[in-house]
Protein backbone atom coordinates (compact mmCIF):
# COMPACT_ATOMS: atom_id res chain seq x y z
CA UNK A 1 0.00 0.00 0.00
CA UNK A 2 1.49 3.41 -0.89
CA UNK A 3 0.42 6.48 0.20
CA UNK A 4 1.05 9.90 -1.66
CA UNK A 5 0.14 13.17 0.32
CA UNK A 6 0.62 16.48 -0.82
CA UNK A 7 -0.43 19.93 1.68
CA UNK A 8 -1.45 17.64 4.20
CA UNK A 9 -4.04 16.22 2.54
CA UNK A 10 -5.52 19.58 1.18
CA UNK A 11 -4.34 19.16 -2.61
CA UNK A 12 -3.97 15.21 -2.51
CA UNK A 13 -4.12 12.00 -0.73
CA UNK A 14 -3.42 8.78 -2.93
CA UNK A 15 -4.04 5.38 -1.86
CA UNK A 16 -2.48 2.91 -4.37
CA UNK A 17 -2.40 -1.12 -3.89
CA UNK A 18 -1.35 -3.81 -5.87
CA UNK A 19 -4.39 -5.87 -4.11
CA UNK A 20 -6.88 -7.68 -6.49
CA UNK A 21 -8.45 -4.80 -7.51
CA UNK A 22 -13.11 -4.03 -8.42
CA UNK A 23 -15.05 -5.20 -11.22
CA UNK A 24 -16.51 -2.52 -13.24
CA UNK A 25 -19.94 -2.54 -11.48
CA UNK A 26 -17.93 -2.82 -8.13
CA UNK A 27 -15.67 0.31 -8.66
CA UNK A 28 -19.00 2.53 -9.77
CA UNK A 29 -21.50 1.04 -7.17
CA UNK A 30 -18.65 1.66 -4.13
CA UNK A 31 -19.46 5.21 -3.98
CA UNK A 32 -22.74 5.02 -3.45
CA UNK A 33 -24.62 5.32 0.06
CA UNK A 34 -24.30 2.14 2.20
CA UNK A 35 -23.21 -0.07 -0.96
CA UNK A 36 -19.87 -1.47 0.93
CA UNK A 37 -22.08 -1.97 3.99
CA UNK A 38 -21.17 -5.39 6.14
CA UNK A 39 -24.60 -5.24 7.82
CA UNK A 40 -27.26 -7.50 6.62
CA UNK A 41 -29.15 -7.90 9.62
CA UNK A 42 -29.62 -6.24 13.09
CA UNK A 43 -27.28 -8.85 14.63
CA UNK A 44 -24.19 -8.09 12.61
CA UNK A 45 -23.92 -4.78 14.80
CA UNK A 46 -22.72 -7.49 17.93
CA UNK A 47 -20.21 -9.41 15.29
CA UNK A 48 -18.18 -6.59 13.75
CA UNK A 49 -14.92 -7.71 12.79
CA UNK A 50 -14.04 -4.51 10.28
CA UNK A 51 -13.17 -1.41 10.42
CA UNK A 52 -16.51 0.52 9.32
CA UNK A 53 -20.07 -1.72 8.70
CA UNK A 54 -22.52 1.77 7.14
CA UNK A 55 -20.84 2.13 4.12
CA UNK A 56 -20.77 6.15 4.10
CA UNK A 57 -17.16 6.72 3.99
CA UNK A 58 -16.55 6.51 0.11
CA UNK A 59 -19.59 8.27 -0.67
CA UNK A 60 -19.03 10.92 1.81
CA UNK A 61 -15.08 11.48 0.50
CA UNK A 62 -17.02 11.44 -3.23
CA UNK A 63 -19.16 14.53 -1.86
CA UNK A 64 -16.29 17.10 -0.87
CA UNK A 65 -13.89 16.17 -3.27
CA UNK A 66 -12.53 15.36 -6.86
CA UNK A 67 -12.03 11.77 -7.21
CA UNK A 68 -10.20 9.19 -9.09
CA UNK A 69 -10.29 5.83 -9.04
CA UNK A 70 -8.56 3.24 -11.25
CA UNK A 71 -8.82 -0.95 -10.98
CA UNK A 72 -8.46 -3.62 -12.78
CA UNK A 73 -8.78 -7.40 -11.57
CA UNK A 74 -6.35 -10.10 -12.96
CA UNK A 75 -8.57 -12.06 -15.26
CA UNK A 76 -9.43 -8.59 -16.82
CA UNK A 77 -7.27 -7.58 -20.29
CA UNK A 78 -8.37 -3.55 -18.90
CA UNK A 79 -9.23 -1.70 -15.94
CA UNK A 80 -12.11 0.94 -15.03
CA UNK A 81 -11.45 4.68 -14.55
CA UNK A 82 -14.08 6.66 -13.26
CA UNK A 83 -13.98 10.20 -12.28
CA UNK A 84 -16.05 12.19 -9.85
CA UNK A 85 -16.82 15.50 -8.74
CA UNK A 86 -19.50 16.40 -5.73
CA UNK A 87 -21.05 12.93 -5.84
CA UNK A 88 -21.36 13.49 -9.46
CA UNK A 89 -19.81 10.65 -11.56
CA UNK A 90 -18.09 12.55 -14.86
CA UNK A 91 -16.65 9.83 -17.05
CA UNK A 92 -16.35 6.03 -16.70
CA UNK A 93 -14.09 4.47 -19.23
CA UNK A 94 -11.72 1.29 -19.49
CA UNK A 95 -8.64 2.65 -19.21
CA UNK A 96 -4.84 0.35 -18.96
CA UNK A 97 -3.66 0.03 -15.24
CA UNK A 98 -1.52 -2.25 -13.22
CA UNK A 99 -3.31 -5.22 -11.56
CA UNK A 100 -4.97 -3.23 -7.91
CA UNK A 101 -6.98 -0.34 -6.68
CA UNK A 102 -5.40 3.54 -7.03
CA UNK A 103 -7.82 6.09 -5.62
CA UNK A 104 -6.83 10.09 -6.08
CA UNK A 105 -8.73 12.21 -3.71
CA UNK A 106 -8.02 15.97 -4.84
CA UNK A 107 -8.93 18.80 -3.76
CA UNK A 108 -10.02 18.22 -0.46
CA UNK A 109 -13.41 20.35 1.20
CA UNK A 110 -13.44 22.45 -2.38
CA UNK A 111 -17.25 22.90 -3.07
CA UNK A 112 -17.49 23.46 0.54
CA UNK A 113 -15.18 26.40 1.30
CA UNK A 114 -16.58 26.98 4.65
CA UNK A 115 -16.05 23.22 6.19
CA UNK A 116 -12.41 24.22 4.04
CA UNK A 117 -11.75 27.04 6.92
CA UNK A 118 -11.70 24.51 9.74
CA UNK A 119 -8.71 22.85 8.24
CA UNK A 120 -5.49 23.04 11.19
CA UNK A 121 -2.33 23.82 9.73
CA UNK A 122 -0.27 21.69 6.75
CA UNK A 123 2.02 20.71 9.28
CA UNK A 124 -0.93 19.66 11.84
CA UNK A 125 -2.67 17.81 8.95
CA UNK A 126 0.20 16.23 7.96
CA UNK A 127 1.03 14.99 11.60
CA UNK A 128 -2.42 13.28 11.83
CA UNK A 129 -1.85 11.66 8.43
CA UNK A 130 1.31 10.49 9.76
CA UNK A 131 -0.25 9.32 12.55
CA UNK A 132 -2.62 7.05 11.51
CA UNK A 133 -0.33 6.15 8.72
CA UNK A 134 1.92 4.44 11.61
CA UNK A 135 -1.15 2.93 13.16
CA UNK A 136 -1.94 1.40 9.91
CA UNK A 137 1.27 -0.22 9.53
CA UNK A 138 1.73 -1.60 12.96
CA UNK A 139 -1.21 -3.84 13.34
CA UNK A 140 -0.57 -4.95 9.63
CA UNK A 141 3.07 -5.76 9.56
CA UNK A 142 2.75 -8.18 6.51
CA UNK A 143 1.88 -5.59 4.17
CA UNK A 144 4.41 -3.39 2.79
CA UNK A 145 3.55 0.60 3.22
CA UNK A 146 5.24 3.56 1.83
CA UNK A 147 4.67 7.20 2.88
CA UNK A 148 5.54 10.31 0.39
CA UNK A 149 4.57 13.84 1.54
CA UNK A 150 5.45 16.29 -0.65
CA UNK A 151 7.92 14.16 -3.03
CA UNK A 152 9.95 12.84 0.08
CA UNK A 153 9.71 9.36 1.07
CA UNK A 154 9.20 9.56 5.06
CA UNK A 155 8.73 5.42 5.57
CA UNK A 156 9.23 2.76 3.60
CA UNK A 157 8.53 -0.65 4.76
CA UNK A 158 9.13 -3.83 3.83
CA UNK A 159 6.75 -6.99 5.14
CA UNK A 160 8.09 -8.75 8.38
CA UNK A 161 7.28 -9.22 11.90
CA UNK A 162 5.83 -7.59 14.45
CA UNK A 163 8.54 -7.27 16.49
CA UNK A 164 10.69 -5.36 13.35
CA UNK A 165 7.78 -3.50 12.30
CA UNK A 166 7.42 -1.54 15.18
CA UNK A 167 11.30 -1.31 15.91
CA UNK A 168 11.41 0.58 12.25
CA UNK A 169 7.70 2.41 12.54
CA UNK A 170 9.05 4.16 16.22
CA UNK A 171 12.86 4.09 14.90
CA UNK A 172 13.93 1.72 18.22
CA UNK A 173 17.58 1.24 16.81
CA UNK A 174 18.15 -1.92 19.16
CA UNK A 175 15.27 -4.31 19.36
CA UNK A 176 16.76 -6.46 21.96
CA UNK A 177 14.90 -3.31 24.29
CA UNK A 178 11.14 -4.63 23.33
CA UNK A 179 10.00 -7.16 25.63
CA UNK A 180 7.52 -9.49 24.27
CA UNK A 181 4.01 -9.87 25.90
CA UNK A 182 1.83 -12.76 25.55
CA UNK A 183 -1.04 -13.98 27.77
CA UNK A 184 -4.01 -16.24 26.90
CA UNK A 185 -7.42 -16.47 28.65
CA UNK A 186 -10.56 -17.37 28.61
CA UNK A 187 -11.77 -13.74 27.23
CA UNK A 188 -8.95 -12.31 26.14
CA UNK A 189 -5.43 -12.50 24.20
CA UNK A 190 -2.81 -10.76 24.88
CA UNK A 191 0.39 -10.11 22.05
CA UNK A 192 3.01 -7.39 21.76
CA UNK A 193 5.89 -5.87 23.30
CA UNK A 194 6.66 -3.22 26.01
CA UNK A 195 9.74 -1.30 25.74
CA UNK A 196 12.28 -1.54 28.53
CA UNK A 197 12.72 1.15 30.97
CA UNK A 198 15.48 3.02 28.58
CA UNK A 199 13.20 3.45 25.67
CA UNK A 200 10.45 5.44 27.97
CA UNK A 201 10.37 9.24 27.47
CA UNK A 202 8.95 12.07 28.52
CA UNK A 203 5.80 12.25 25.93
CA UNK A 204 3.29 10.16 25.11
CA UNK A 205 3.22 9.57 21.76
CA UNK A 206 4.84 5.87 21.72
CA UNK A 207 1.76 4.42 23.38
CA UNK A 208 -0.45 2.04 21.00
CA UNK A 209 -3.37 -0.45 22.17
CA UNK A 210 -5.33 -2.30 19.35
CA UNK A 211 -8.72 -4.38 19.64
CA UNK A 212 -8.94 -7.40 17.00
CA UNK A 213 -6.39 -5.39 14.89
CA UNK A 214 -8.37 -1.82 15.34
CA UNK A 215 -6.15 1.02 16.81
CA UNK A 216 -7.88 2.04 20.21
CA UNK A 217 -7.39 5.12 23.04
CA UNK A 218 -7.77 3.61 26.45
CA UNK A 219 -6.94 5.72 29.48
CA UNK A 220 -7.97 2.90 31.79
CA UNK A 221 -5.18 -0.19 30.23
CA UNK A 222 -2.95 2.97 30.10
CA UNK A 223 -2.87 3.25 34.24
CA UNK A 224 -2.53 -0.72 34.40
CA UNK A 225 0.84 -0.25 31.96
CA UNK A 226 1.69 2.46 34.23
CA UNK A 227 1.42 0.27 37.11
CA UNK A 228 3.47 -2.50 36.29
CA UNK A 229 6.23 0.14 35.33
CA UNK A 230 5.73 1.99 39.06
CA UNK A 231 9.65 1.77 40.24
CA UNK A 232 11.26 1.58 36.88
CA UNK A 233 10.52 4.80 35.75
CA UNK A 234 10.28 8.78 36.75
CA UNK A 235 7.09 9.64 37.19
CA UNK A 236 7.40 11.94 34.49
CA UNK A 237 7.84 9.51 32.14
CA UNK A 238 5.90 7.10 29.91
CA UNK A 239 6.69 3.66 28.71
CA UNK A 240 6.74 2.80 24.95
CA UNK A 241 4.04 -0.19 24.38
CA UNK A 242 1.87 -1.49 21.36
CA UNK A 243 -0.35 -4.20 23.07
CA UNK A 244 -2.48 -6.46 20.95
CA UNK A 245 -6.05 -7.63 22.28
CA UNK A 246 -8.27 -9.87 20.82
CA UNK A 247 -11.65 -10.51 21.73
CA UNK A 248 -14.92 -12.38 20.68
CA UNK A 249 -16.80 -9.33 18.95
CA UNK A 250 -20.01 -10.07 21.12
CA UNK A 251 -17.63 -8.68 24.31
CA UNK A 252 -17.21 -5.29 22.83
CA UNK A 253 -19.07 -2.46 21.49
CA UNK A 254 -16.97 -0.02 18.63
CA UNK A 255 -19.93 2.04 18.00
CA UNK A 256 -19.41 4.37 20.77
CA UNK A 257 -17.85 6.90 19.36
CA UNK A 258 -17.60 8.16 15.24
CA UNK A 259 -14.19 8.00 15.10
CA UNK A 260 -14.05 4.17 16.45
CA UNK A 261 -11.33 4.97 18.90
CA UNK A 262 -13.21 4.22 21.63
CA UNK A 263 -14.75 0.60 22.80
CA UNK A 264 -16.46 -0.22 25.16
CA UNK A 265 -15.27 -3.49 27.16
CA UNK A 266 -17.71 -6.02 29.04
CA UNK A 267 -14.36 -7.12 31.15
CA UNK A 268 -12.81 -4.37 31.18
CA UNK A 269 -11.61 -4.96 35.11
CA UNK A 270 -10.62 -8.16 34.27
CA UNK A 271 -8.51 -7.38 31.55
CA UNK A 272 -6.69 -4.60 33.26
CA UNK A 273 -5.90 -7.00 36.04
CA UNK A 274 -4.26 -9.57 32.84
CA UNK A 275 -2.50 -6.38 31.61
CA UNK A 276 -1.07 -5.23 34.59
CA UNK A 277 0.03 -9.26 35.37
CA UNK A 278 1.45 -9.80 32.11
CA UNK A 279 3.62 -6.57 31.65
CA UNK A 280 4.80 -6.99 35.43
CA UNK A 281 5.49 -10.98 34.76
CA UNK A 282 7.20 -9.73 30.93
CA UNK A 283 9.54 -7.03 32.91
CA UNK A 284 10.59 -9.36 35.83
CA UNK A 285 11.27 -12.21 33.20
CA UNK A 286 13.80 -9.95 31.87
CA UNK A 287 15.14 -8.76 35.28
CA UNK A 288 13.78 -5.21 35.70
CA UNK A 289 11.63 -5.69 38.62
CA UNK A 290 13.18 -4.36 41.73
CA UNK A 291 13.17 -6.86 45.10
CA UNK A 292 11.50 -5.05 46.98
CA UNK A 293 12.58 -7.03 50.14
CA UNK A 294 16.69 -6.44 49.48
CA UNK A 295 17.92 -2.99 50.05
CA UNK A 296 16.68 0.08 47.73
CA UNK A 297 17.68 0.43 43.94
CA UNK A 298 18.97 -3.65 44.76
CA UNK A 299 17.65 -6.09 41.88
CA UNK A 300 16.06 -9.82 42.28
CA UNK A 301 18.23 -11.76 40.13
CA UNK A 302 15.87 -13.88 38.06
CA UNK A 303 16.51 -18.07 37.60
CA UNK A 304 20.10 -17.83 38.89
CA UNK A 305 21.90 -20.42 40.93
CA UNK A 306 24.56 -18.03 42.22
CA UNK A 307 24.53 -17.72 45.96
CA UNK A 308 25.07 -14.39 47.53
CA UNK A 309 25.84 -15.60 51.04
CA UNK A 310 28.81 -16.87 49.98
CA UNK A 311 31.92 -15.15 50.88
CA UNK A 312 33.93 -16.09 48.32
CA UNK A 313 31.31 -15.09 45.46
CA UNK A 314 32.18 -11.35 46.08
CA UNK A 315 35.58 -9.92 44.95
CA UNK A 316 37.79 -9.32 47.79
CA UNK A 317 39.25 -5.40 48.29
CA UNK A 318 42.33 -4.86 47.30
CA UNK A 319 45.25 -4.17 49.87
CA UNK A 320 48.05 -2.01 49.53
CA UNK A 321 50.79 -2.07 51.60
CA UNK A 322 53.07 1.21 51.73
CA UNK A 323 56.87 2.17 53.21
CA UNK A 324 56.21 5.43 55.43
CA UNK A 325 60.20 5.98 55.50
CA UNK A 326 60.54 5.38 51.08
CA UNK A 327 62.30 8.82 49.96
CA UNK A 328 62.29 7.85 46.07
CA UNK A 329 65.27 10.76 46.12
CA UNK A 330 67.77 9.49 48.05
CA UNK A 331 70.17 11.88 49.63
CA UNK A 332 71.09 13.01 46.05
CA UNK A 333 69.34 15.87 46.12
CA UNK A 334 70.48 18.94 48.31
CA UNK A 335 68.55 20.93 50.28
CA UNK A 336 67.83 24.63 49.06
CA UNK A 337 69.43 27.20 51.11
CA UNK A 338 66.26 29.55 51.94
CA UNK A 339 67.78 31.39 54.39
CA UNK A 340 67.62 34.34 52.56
CA UNK A 341 64.34 33.59 50.22
CA UNK A 342 63.69 37.64 50.83
CA UNK A 343 66.13 38.28 48.15
CA UNK A 344 63.92 36.56 45.43
CA UNK A 345 61.54 39.38 45.47
CA UNK A 346 64.04 42.03 45.19
CA UNK A 347 63.53 44.12 42.17
CA UNK A 348 65.83 43.73 38.80
CA UNK A 349 66.97 47.09 38.70
CA UNK A 350 68.51 48.36 41.90
CA UNK A 351 67.75 52.17 40.65
CA UNK A 352 64.07 51.06 40.79
CA UNK A 353 62.16 52.85 43.76
CA UNK A 354 59.72 50.44 45.16
CA UNK A 355 56.49 52.31 45.59
CA UNK A 356 54.69 52.09 49.44
CA UNK A 357 51.57 51.31 49.61
CA UNK A 358 49.50 51.69 52.89
CA UNK A 359 46.57 49.72 53.66
CA UNK A 360 43.80 50.47 55.90
CA UNK A 361 42.89 47.52 58.66
CA UNK A 362 39.76 45.86 57.22
CA UNK A 363 36.75 46.50 58.70
CA UNK A 364 34.60 44.09 60.59
CA UNK A 365 30.88 43.22 58.58
CA UNK A 366 27.94 44.76 60.79
CA UNK A 367 25.95 41.89 60.65
CA UNK A 368 21.93 42.02 62.22
CA UNK A 369 19.22 39.59 61.71
CA UNK A 370 16.61 41.96 60.15
CA UNK A 371 13.14 41.25 58.95
CA UNK A 372 13.05 41.38 54.89
CA UNK A 373 11.40 43.85 53.31
CA UNK A 374 10.83 45.40 49.70
CA UNK A 375 11.47 48.31 48.87
CA UNK A 376 7.91 49.84 48.82
CA UNK A 377 7.13 48.62 51.95
CA UNK A 378 5.90 44.87 51.96
CA UNK A 379 7.15 42.07 53.69
CA UNK A 380 6.92 38.15 52.22
CA UNK A 381 6.98 34.60 52.94
CA UNK A 382 8.32 31.80 51.40
CA UNK A 383 5.26 29.12 52.41
CA UNK A 384 6.49 25.45 51.31
CA UNK A 385 8.72 26.18 48.99
CA UNK A 386 4.97 26.58 46.77
CA UNK A 387 3.97 29.91 47.87
CA UNK A 388 4.58 33.43 48.54
CA UNK A 389 2.66 35.10 51.23
CA UNK A 390 2.64 39.16 51.51
CA UNK A 391 0.93 41.91 52.86
CA UNK A 392 0.05 44.86 50.62
CA UNK A 393 -1.51 47.75 51.52
CA UNK A 394 -2.74 46.01 54.73
CA UNK A 395 -4.13 42.95 52.42
CA UNK A 396 -3.05 39.63 52.78
CA UNK A 397 -1.69 37.79 48.84
CA UNK A 398 -0.85 34.19 48.89
CA UNK A 399 0.80 33.92 44.97
CA UNK A 400 1.12 30.46 43.21
CA UNK A 401 4.70 30.80 42.39
CA UNK A 402 4.88 28.70 39.85
CA UNK A 403 1.90 30.55 38.16
CA UNK A 404 3.02 33.82 39.01
CA UNK A 405 6.26 32.91 37.42
CA UNK A 406 4.24 31.54 34.39
CA UNK A 407 2.53 34.74 34.02
CA UNK A 408 5.91 36.93 33.29
CA UNK A 409 7.20 34.09 31.39
CA UNK A 410 4.10 34.70 28.94
CA UNK A 411 4.23 38.35 28.84
CA UNK A 412 8.32 38.11 28.33
CA UNK A 413 7.76 35.84 25.48
CA UNK A 414 5.00 37.49 24.10
CA UNK A 415 6.78 40.66 23.55
CA UNK A 416 9.94 38.80 21.92
CA UNK A 417 7.45 36.90 19.49
CA UNK A 418 6.71 40.59 18.41
CA UNK A 419 10.40 42.52 18.79
CA UNK A 420 12.44 39.89 18.70
CA UNK A 421 14.81 40.61 21.45
CA UNK A 422 15.19 37.36 23.22
CA UNK A 423 18.67 36.22 24.15
CA UNK A 424 19.96 33.18 23.20
CA UNK A 425 22.66 31.12 25.35
CA UNK A 426 24.90 30.04 22.49
CA UNK A 427 26.19 26.32 23.03
CA UNK A 428 29.83 25.32 23.31
CA UNK A 429 29.35 22.47 21.51
CA UNK A 430 26.03 22.03 19.07
CA UNK A 431 24.00 19.47 19.94
CA UNK A 432 22.35 17.51 17.55
CA UNK A 433 18.54 16.11 18.47
CA UNK A 434 16.36 13.73 16.84
CA UNK A 435 12.32 13.07 16.93
CA UNK A 436 10.32 10.56 15.17
CA UNK A 437 8.56 11.53 11.95
CA UNK A 438 5.54 12.52 13.17
CA UNK A 439 7.13 15.42 15.96
CA UNK A 440 9.83 16.46 13.17
CA UNK A 441 6.48 18.07 10.85
CA UNK A 442 5.57 19.77 14.02
CA UNK A 443 9.12 21.31 14.61
CA UNK A 444 9.63 22.55 10.92
CA UNK A 445 6.23 23.74 11.35
CA UNK A 446 7.41 26.13 14.60
CA UNK A 447 11.08 26.18 13.90
CA UNK A 448 10.85 29.66 12.90
CA UNK A 449 8.88 30.73 15.67
CA UNK A 450 10.87 28.93 18.08
CA UNK A 451 13.61 30.95 17.56
CA UNK A 452 12.33 33.99 18.34
CA UNK A 453 12.13 33.00 21.90
CA UNK A 454 15.94 32.50 22.59
CA UNK A 455 16.34 29.10 20.62
CA UNK A 456 18.77 28.65 17.72
CA UNK A 457 17.88 25.60 15.82
CA UNK A 458 18.27 24.60 12.15
CA UNK A 459 16.95 21.49 10.04
CA UNK A 460 19.66 19.54 9.57
CA UNK A 461 17.75 16.82 7.21
CA UNK A 462 14.80 14.00 7.97
CA UNK A 463 14.54 14.01 11.35
CA UNK A 464 17.90 15.41 12.69
CA UNK A 465 18.10 19.19 14.23
CA UNK A 466 21.38 21.38 15.19
CA UNK A 467 21.20 23.14 18.28
CA UNK A 468 23.20 25.65 18.61
CA UNK A 469 21.69 28.05 21.50
CA UNK A 470 19.22 28.29 23.70
CA UNK A 471 17.08 30.65 26.42
CA UNK A 472 19.02 31.72 29.03
CA UNK A 473 16.75 29.96 31.73
CA UNK A 474 16.80 26.41 29.99
CA UNK A 475 20.71 26.38 29.14
CA UNK A 476 21.15 23.61 32.05
CA UNK A 477 18.66 20.95 31.24
CA UNK A 478 19.08 18.30 28.50
CA UNK A 479 18.25 20.03 25.65
CA UNK A 480 16.26 16.88 24.19
CA UNK A 481 14.17 16.38 27.18
CA UNK A 482 12.97 19.90 26.96
CA UNK A 483 11.99 19.80 23.16
CA UNK A 484 10.41 16.62 23.42
CA UNK A 485 8.58 17.87 26.43
CA UNK A 486 7.92 21.45 24.55
CA UNK A 487 6.37 19.73 21.43
CA UNK A 488 4.01 16.92 23.38
CA UNK A 489 2.61 20.06 25.44
CA UNK A 490 2.49 22.21 22.50
CA UNK A 491 0.32 19.50 20.71
CA UNK A 492 -1.38 19.03 23.60
CA UNK A 493 -2.66 22.37 24.00
CA UNK A 494 -3.57 23.13 20.37
CA UNK A 495 -5.62 19.87 20.06
CA UNK A 496 -7.86 21.23 23.55
CA UNK A 497 -7.73 24.73 22.85
CA UNK A 498 -7.60 24.99 19.05
CA UNK A 499 -5.69 28.54 19.38
CA UNK A 500 -3.34 30.21 16.84
CA UNK A 501 -0.38 28.79 16.45
CA UNK A 502 2.01 31.70 17.71
CA UNK A 503 -0.30 31.80 21.09
CA UNK A 504 0.10 28.39 21.58
CA UNK A 505 3.81 27.98 21.42
CA UNK A 506 3.95 31.04 23.55
CA UNK A 507 1.61 29.42 26.46
CA UNK A 508 3.19 26.37 26.27
CA UNK A 509 7.11 28.25 26.72
CA UNK A 510 6.00 29.87 29.19
CA UNK A 511 4.46 26.87 31.34
CA UNK A 512 7.01 24.37 30.76
CA UNK A 513 9.78 27.08 31.47
CA UNK A 514 8.08 28.41 35.02
CA UNK A 515 9.81 27.84 38.36
CA UNK A 516 8.36 24.59 39.20
CA UNK A 517 6.87 23.70 42.95
CA UNK A 518 9.02 22.90 45.56
CA UNK A 519 11.74 25.03 44.50
CA UNK A 520 13.39 27.47 47.17
CA UNK A 521 13.35 31.09 45.65
CA UNK A 522 16.34 33.65 46.87
CA UNK A 523 15.31 37.02 48.01
CA UNK A 524 15.86 38.60 44.60
CA UNK A 525 14.48 36.29 42.45
CA UNK A 526 11.24 36.44 44.91
CA UNK A 527 11.52 40.34 44.73
CA UNK A 528 12.01 40.40 40.82
CA UNK A 529 9.24 37.88 40.08
CA UNK A 530 7.02 39.90 42.42
CA UNK A 531 7.74 43.25 40.95
CA UNK A 532 7.63 41.38 37.32
CA UNK A 533 4.40 39.99 38.38
CA UNK A 534 2.33 43.07 39.18
CA UNK A 535 3.75 45.41 36.00
CA UNK A 536 1.69 42.47 33.51
CA UNK A 537 -1.33 43.05 32.52
CA UNK A 538 -3.35 40.52 33.37
CA UNK A 539 -1.23 39.58 37.50
CA UNK A 540 -4.53 37.68 38.21
CA UNK A 541 -4.56 34.74 35.97
CA UNK A 542 -2.31 32.59 34.23
CA UNK A 543 -2.40 32.09 30.41
CA UNK A 544 -4.61 29.22 31.13
CA UNK A 545 -7.59 31.05 33.20
CA UNK A 546 -5.64 29.59 36.40
CA UNK A 547 -5.60 32.09 39.69
CA UNK A 548 -2.18 33.13 40.28
CA UNK A 549 -3.17 34.36 43.96
CA UNK A 550 -5.66 35.07 46.40
CA UNK A 551 -6.48 38.14 48.26
CA UNK A 552 -7.74 38.65 52.05
CA UNK A 553 -8.49 41.86 53.11
CA UNK A 554 -8.80 43.00 56.79
CA UNK A 555 -12.30 42.61 56.89
CA UNK A 556 -12.25 39.10 55.29
CA UNK A 557 -10.32 38.00 57.65
CA UNK A 558 -11.86 39.44 60.73
CA UNK A 559 -14.96 37.90 59.86
CA UNK A 560 -13.15 34.68 60.35
CA UNK A 561 -12.88 35.06 63.88
CA UNK A 562 -16.08 36.44 63.98
CA UNK A 563 -18.23 33.77 62.83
Amino acid sequence: IQLVVQDGGQTLIQVVDNGKGMTETDARMCWERHATSKIAKADDLFHLNTFGFRGEAMASIAAVSQVDLKTRMAQDDVGTYIHIEASEVKIQEPVQCPVGTSITVKNLFFNIPARRNFLKSVSVETRHIIEEFQRIALAYPSVAFTLINNGNELFKLQPTDFKSRIAEVLEIGDKTELIPLNEHTNFVAINGFVGSPKLAKRTRGEQYFFVNGRYIREAYFNHAVMGAFDGLIDKDQFPTYVVFFEIEPTRIDVNVHPSKTEVKFEDGRDIYAVLKSVVRKSLGAFNLIPDLQNEEGAFNPVQSNINLKNDSFWPKEPQIKIDPNFNPFGNTTKKRELTQWEKLYDPIDKGFQKHQYEIEPEQPVQTSKKETFFPNGFKYLQLNNAYIVLEIKSELYIINQQFAHERVLYEKYKQSMVYKNMPSQQLLFPRNVQFNTADSEVMLEIIEDINRLGFDISHFGKNDFIVNGVPPDLQKLDIQVVLEQLLDHYKMDQKQMNLEKRETLIRTMARHSANPMGRQLSESEVTGLIEDLFHSNEPAYTPFGKPVFVKFANQKIENLFNT
